[in-house]
């Protein structure tokens, strides 16, 4: 038997590698509890200001500071949809790292 997705962040993913060991050092976590819709919501919005600073950056030889934005926004955004589908699994939490197979 199959259990039922859950409808919330699991907080198990962790995100921002910074230091001289950056495969051990994670300075973010995403916070468990959150509903999914919110989280969604959440990461949609993240997504679409890393959309248009990606832009930005792109058509502005100027704007090269906004690609460094829309890199975090869009990592921000992934650990956020990787928490929500390693909740979604039917066998648990995959390892960070770990393509999700949808």
């Amino acid at each position: 038997m199959i259990n039922p997705p859950l409808n919330k962040t699991l907080g198990v993913i962790t995100f921002s590698t910074c230091g001289k060991q950056p495969n051990l050092h994670r300075l973010f976590r995403v916070n468990s509890g959150v509903p999914i819709r919110d989280a969604l919501e959440h990461a949609s919005e993240l997504l679409h200001c890393s959309k248009m600073l990606a832009l930005d950056a792109a058509m502005d030889t100027g704007a090269d500071r906004f690609a460094w934005a829309a890199h975090y926004l869009g990592e921000m955004a992934k650990a956020v949809v990787d928490d929500l589908a390693n909740g979604m699994l039917p066998n648990g939490v995959v390892e960070e790292g770990e393509g999700v197979g949808v």
